[in-house]
């Protein structure tokens, strides 16, 4: 060691000090400094060839882990030779700060007590020799009168505000040379000089291998890119082909595990966005077209259950009002999980345990106050949903001391109101031993019937009013109704032609005059009942083959599984569409009073909340009127209904708004020569009738003051407000021609010769395109708002001349435009390169407008009628086919009109149907990737993570 770095370690007793400096400090005002400041003492005048010269303390940096953290500090003070204070009013405040001072001023010398100001105030009083502690806030009161004269201190103040906390600049560099001068036992000059002569001496010899060097690094980054580029290359064909595994695996499963079918497009799509990923997650989204929420995932396993039954049980049930889903599956801990509909939250736990074996022991009262839910050991509980806490059990009887097969409820019902609950059950075990039958009032627990079930294998219903009781005897073919105000059983009723079962499949809707009763008691065959006039309302072979739910307020509606599939039904019992699936049989179904909500659960405990009014990946929008009669411009911004006489207009809102009543025009729009549009703020309407051009306001009605213009007309023409509002363009027959509705005259013609051009604009109304429908020309502009004027930017051609072009579409950017003819083909066209695709020639059953998603991948055609219509799904950078959305049962129009798609405002497309519903509908990859989520947010399963993506770094597609 150099002589003057050992004298330098020496304390003021000659013993050889391990540290050269301590900094004490505020961890809350000033960690990031003295950070900077520590690592400015180790490199300033360092030697480039040695570790640093100097050894400063800081807590958490040189501390080791020690539950002792006072010893630790006090143990490094001691072998500490100066004490850098940082000071602050925070660090003044400190009692950490202040022991460390108490500490030094009891066994250091004061001149080895350095000051750094960070914040606050330090100031000298020269006549009194000490701060003048009236102004100083940074000092701590312990150091007053301790310092005959005026310490050495720098100021950081302005270091850290600024925070300049690096060598190189000029002001932290001087600060740090102050301090660490006396740590080296030089000046601060000797000390700069030095650390200047180190730098030299390290870049002299920089230099010298940066130029032997040079050589090396040229031939290796030479070899480094083409070695970069293959591994890049090799990790994009890795990444495709998982996207492409995960894809072809959802498209597996769409059928039979929509929710799967969804985690394994996600990650398609996150993995490397594909076609094949795209056309995964459209079909995910038709696969859960019906899914409000995929509550939980299946176990997908069933052999580690060991209960009373041979299958795990999953049980759901609905409140009639649809606000409250209640689940519970064996394979769990044992509690009833609670959802709230309305809100889309989920609700505190009920610890409730192990629960019966009943096949409905999940009971909800029409409001979803009340929960009643069968025990073990044939107990009754009631619980308070709201406030989560169990109200009472009910003892039917002591179950536990009943053999296994007597153990149980045989029938559970709960009123309407919740405030009576039946059930049969066995109260002896004996083989002669007959069923007993009970009812209870639920507020007080009080015991108001108790006898002998009237037959062995009954099933019971509460009705609606709470005051009577049905009973329904498969087995003897009659129903009874026992009055519970007054304890008397009406006479036994017999039913020509109920099926005569031991163990029935019995389900109640709340109202007497409708069940559903399973013709074997293996439910593959059934019928819906109505106990009033004891006839069979309806019979099918083709009904529900399981669990089956029948909506109290809704008679046109059944709900059945068919093994892993939930189906919907009509009153007559007619298979109208499949609203979900799960991969294990469908156990538990429920649902609301006006069928709206279903909720089902399957063998591994998967559950999942369904509506039968939802759409695939849409929203229906609200709207004053039907709008089975109303026309959308092609844009999508405008909604009218025309008569002979006048107008209605409305506003085709962004997002969920729907329609929004404009007014009325007395002028009608001829749709086949004429055309309409609105501005963009919404004040004016163009309207273009036989060649007329005039403006008008929506709000009164009246014609505008701008300037009509006049010229001769096209067949079918187009009219578009431009960006500003300021302009129009449309067709002519003078060619595509924009109009200045300030002056009422043309100020640019686009192209001449326009009588069999169709006419398209860009979302952002920047971008024209027109196709020449007799010889496929295509022709794109741009608009410049500062020289109010269009720009051509592309000429292309349709695929294939023979056929007659359709229509034209530009995606709302203006990146793509594409065209369709009479034989279904499109023609994509890439506006900035000019590359162009073509789809296959189809059978011609496609139809236009086409539709662009917003990140123009994908585009939309509408093809066939009614119930046999739907939507095409395209790739545009192939021409590929992406499947397909069957529009069957989703509100399409009836059977004698084509489907109707138009551009919603925003990005999406808007449907329409002959029962007056307009829906938005989700489109893009992004978008599907935002319904998906909401769905199934879950991550893969380990198991299928390793398998797919090995050692490919993927991050989960859905935020936690």
């Amino acid at each position: 060691m150099p002589v003057y770095e050992l004298s330098c370690r020496q304390g003021a007793g000659g013993q050889i000090m391990e540290r050269d400096g301590f900094i004490s400090y505020s961890h809350r005002r000033d960690m990031e400094l003295a950070q900077a400041l520590q690592r400015g003492l180790h490199t300033l005048a360092r030697p480039w060839t040695r570790r640093p010269v100097l050894s400063v303390f800081r807590d958490t940096t040189s501390l080791s882990a020690n539950h002792d953290l006072w010893s630790s500090i006090l143990t490094e003070l001691e072998r500490s030779r100066y004490f850098i204070y940082l000071a602050s009013p925070e660090a003044a405040a400190s009692r950490w700060v202040r022991k460390e001072i108490e500490f030094w001023l009891a066994n250091r010398p004061l001149d080895r007590f350095l000051i750094a100001v960070s914040d606050g105030t330090v100031a000298w009083d020269v006549e009194n020799n000490d701060f003048d502690w009236e102004r100083t806030d940074a000092l701590p009161p312990v150091l007053r009168g301790r310092f005959a004269t005026e310490p050495l201190w720098v100021d950081l103040v302005k270091v850290r505000e600024q925070r300049l906390l690096s060598l190189r600049q000029a002001d932290f560099r001087d600060a740090v040379a102050t301090l660490a001068a006396p740590l080296h036992g030089r000046t601060k000059d000797e000390l700069d000089s030095r650390d200047i002569r180190e730098r030299q001496v390290a870049k002299r010899l920089r230099r010298t291998a940066v130029g032997a060097l040079a050589v090396l690094l040229v031939t290796s980054l030479a070899a480094g890119v083409v070695a970069w580029q293959q591994r890049g290359e090799a990790l994009y064909r890795a990444r495709v082909s998982a996207s492409q595994a995960l894809a072809a695996h959802s498209l597996e499963l769409a059928d039979s595990d929509p929710r799967k079918a969804a985690q394994f497009a996600l990650y398609a799509e996150q993995v490397e966005s594909t076609g094949e990923s795209a056309q995964a997650l459209a079909r995910a989204v038709e696969a859960n077209s019906g899914v409000v929420r995929h509550v939980k995932g299946g176990f997908e396993k069933l052999a580690d259950f060991h209960g009373q039954s041979q299958v795990a049980q999953t049980h759901v049930a609905v409140s009639r009002d649809g606000g409250i889903f209640a689940y519970y599956s064996d394979l769990e801990e044992g509690d009833v999980h609670l959802y709230d509909i309305r809100t889309g939250q989920d609700l505190p736990d009920l610890p409730t345990g192990m629960i019966g074996r009943n096949s409905k022991p999940l009971l909800l009262s029409r409001d979803g106050r009340t929960l009643a839910l069968e025990a073990a050991f044939n107990r009754i509980e009631i619980w308070d949903v709201r406030k989560t806490v169990k109200v009472r059990t009910i003892t039917a009887s002591r179950g536990e001391d009943l053999a296994e097969a007597w153990k149980g409820l045989r029938s559970f019902t709960l009123s309407a109101d919740g405030r009576r609950v039946a059930a049969s059950y066995y109260a002896s075990d004996e083989p002669s031993a007959t069923p007993r039958l009970g009812v209870w009032d639920t507020r007080t627990g009080e015991s108001l019937l108790q006898e002998a079930a009237p037959a062995k294998g009954a099933e019971y219903s509460l009705q609606d009013d709470g005051t009577h009781l049905l009973a329904v005897d498969t087995e003897a073919r009659t129903t009874r109704l026992l009055d519970l105000r007054t304890g008397t059983w009406a006479r036994a009723r017999t039913v020509s032609g109920l099926p005569a079962v031991d163990a029935p499949a019995v389900s109640f809707s709340g109202d007497p005059r409708r069940a559903w009763i399973a013709s074997d008691g293996k439910q593959r065959r059934g019928g819906l009942w109505d106990f009033v006039t004891g006839k069979r309302v309806t019979e099918s072979a083709d009904g529900p083959t399981g669990a089956t739910a029948l909506p109290a307020d809704n008679p046109d509606l059944v709900v059945g599984a068919e093994g892993n599939s939930l189906v919907l039904y009509d009153g007559a019992l007619r298979r109208t569409r499949t609203l979900g699936a799960f991969t294990w049989g469908v156990l538990g179904v429920s649902v609301s009073g006006d069928g709206r909500w279903v909720a089902a659960g399957s063998a591994d405990g998967a559950v999942s909340l369904y509506s039968t009014r939802a759409v695939h990946g849409g929203t229906p929008l609200p709207h004053p009127d039907p709008v089975d009669d109303v026309r959308f411009t092609p844009d999508g911004r405008l909604a009218y209904r025309t008569d002979k006489k006048s107008t209605q207009l409305w506003k085709v809102g962004e997002g969920d708004t729907g329609l929004t009543r404009l007014g009325r025009i007395p002028r009608p729009v001829d749709v086949q020569d004429g055309a309409i549009a609105l501005s963009p703020d919404a004040t004016r309407i163009a309207l273009l009738d036989v060649g007329r051009l005039t403006f008008w306001d929506p709000r009164t009605g009246t014609e505008a003051a701008e300037p009509a213009y006049t010229s001769r007309s096209t067949d079918g023409p187009g009219l578009f407000y431009l960006p500003g509002g300021r302009h129009v363009v449309g067709t002519w027959r003078q060619g595509i021609t924009v109009i200045d509705t300030r002056s009422g005259e043309a100020t640019q013609t686009l192209a001449e010769d326009t009588s069999s051009v169709s006419l398209a604009q860009s979302g952002d109304r920047r971008t024209l395109a027109s196709v020449d429908e007799a010889v496929g020309d295509i022709g794109v502009w741009r608009w410049s708002a500062k020289e109010n004027r269009f720009e051509h930017v592309r000429d292309a051609h349709a695929a294939g001349t023979a056929t007659m072009q359709l229509a034209v579409s530009v995606s709302p950017g203006g990146e793509k435009v594409a065209t369709v003819d009479r034989d279904s083909r499109i023609t994509i066209v890439d506006v900035r390169t000019g590359r162009t695709v073509s789809s296959a020639v189809g059978p011609g059953q496609g139809g236009y407008p086409l539709v662009f998603s917003r990140d123009t991948r994908l585009l939309v055609q509408p093809y066939g009628a009614g119930e046999r219509g739907g939507l095409d799904l395209w790739d545009t950078a192939t021409g590929d086919a992406l499947g397909s959305w069957d529009l069957s049962g989703q509100g399409v129009p009836g059977n004698d009109l084509s489907v109707d798609i138009v551009e919603a405002p925003g990005g999406g497309l808007l449907t329409r149907g002959q029962d007056g519903s307009l829906v938005r509908r989700a489109l893009g990859g992004a978008e599907w990737r935002a319904t998906l989520c909401a769905l199934v947010p879950d991550p893969l399963p380990d198991a299928d993570r390793d398998r797919y993506l090995g050692e490919l770094d993927v991050d989960a597609p859905c935020d936690a």
